[in-house]
């Protein structure tokens, strides 16, 4: 794939935003720093909030950015796609790519680049000069989400149910107390895998919800948990998704109680279909275009917890556009 040419006819123009708190970030960002300072191309903004996003991605429309480079974590790469596909600053929106910098990183690891960002910096900058590094176009749709009492945000993982609470808990007693990163994340999916195989009722409570699928009449359930994404593989490379429609999000959800669970979730979460799990043993996968929730418990995006500010009103999920994502 041949690198976009700017205006300049100087090869693309790159712009490049660096979290100092991501997770991979807190040690070794002047390298990175000086790594992007070799290439004339490109401008480098650091971000540690949202708004700081905002306003860096308004900058790199007013230099023709072509190209927007995210060394941040889940949280990060949120903020950037809510800022492109809500506000929309660019008249033609940026490529992006996504370097590992993150504690979880799990977009990263579905369209993004994952080891060193200095080596990951240069192979990009050796292909925007030549063009002589091997370069894939990945194009995924994007979560639009509007939570009641809360601005509209566009990310590429929801949950709720033990999804979210399992966020809460590794947020409040394991990252910030020694246990980042991917142990961290490991001990909390297994926390609440065996609560949830054990039916441990105080440490992964049943969520009720009501929910509609394209707008489909509503249904009240208790869930384990349920998940909607637009990533074709979670952690662990999991691919817990087997619905066959047409449809931009894919919404993942296991009822409780679900029979037959410690049976079917290894084939499950690899996507393949078992006699056992099927919708009348409690368990839900379908392509769709819009999810509607009613919830009076807190929601995730992107690992960013929000809680409703209204049960009156409805959680909503829709395609909030296509990104297009490189991985060199």
């Amino acid at each position: 794939m041949a690198p976009v040419i700017s205006e300049s006819g100087n090869g693309p123009r790159i712009g490049v935003l660096t979290n100092p708190l991501s997770g991979k970030n807190r040690k070794g960002l002047e390298t990175i720093s000086q790594t992007i300072s070799e290439y004339p191309q490109a401008i480098q903004h650091n971000v540690k909030t949202p708004r700081d996003v905002h306003d860096a991605l308004i900058d790199f429309a007013g230099h023709n950015v072509d190209l927007v480079v995210i060394s941040g974590g889940d949280g990060t790469v949120q903020a950037v796609l809510t800022t492109l596909f809500h506000h929309q600053p660019f008249t033609t929106q940026p490529q992006l790519i996504v370097l590992e910098a993150g504690t979880t990183n799990m977009i990263a690891g579905d369209v993004g680049v994952l080891g060193d960002q200095n080596k990951a910096l240069h192979r990009l900058f050796q292909w925007a000069q030549t063009g002589s590094a091997g370069v894939t176009k990945i194009q995924r749709p994007v979560i639009r989400l509007q939570v009641p009492g809360h601005e509209v945000k566009c990310g590429m993982f929801f949950g709720a149910a033990s999804i979210s609470q399992g966020i809460q808990y590794y947020h409040k007693n394991l990252h910030n107390k020694g246990l980042r990163g991917f142990p961290g994340i490991c001990f909390t999916l297994a926390r609440y895998l065996w609560a949830t195989i054990c039916t441990h009722r105080q440490s992964a409570p049943a969520t009720r919800i009501e929910f509609g699928l394209n707008r489909q009449p509503l249904q009240k359930e208790n869930f384990l948990l349920l998940f909607v994404s637009t990533l074709e593989r979670l952690f662990f490379g999991m691919r817990p998704f087997w619905g066959n429609e047409n449809g931009s999000l894919r919404f993942t959800a296991i009822r409780s109680p679900a029979k037959y669970l410690l049976r079917v979730l290894p084939f499950l979460s690899r996507g393949r279909r078992t006699s056992k799990g099927t919708l009348e043993n409690g368990y839900y996968s379908h392509n769709v275009d819009e999810v509607k929730l009613f919830l009076d418990s807190p929601v995730a995006l992107d690992g960013e917890i929000y809680i409703p500010q209204s049960i009156q009103e409805p959680i909503v999920l829709q395609c909030g556009g296509i990104a297009t994502f490189l991985r060199l």
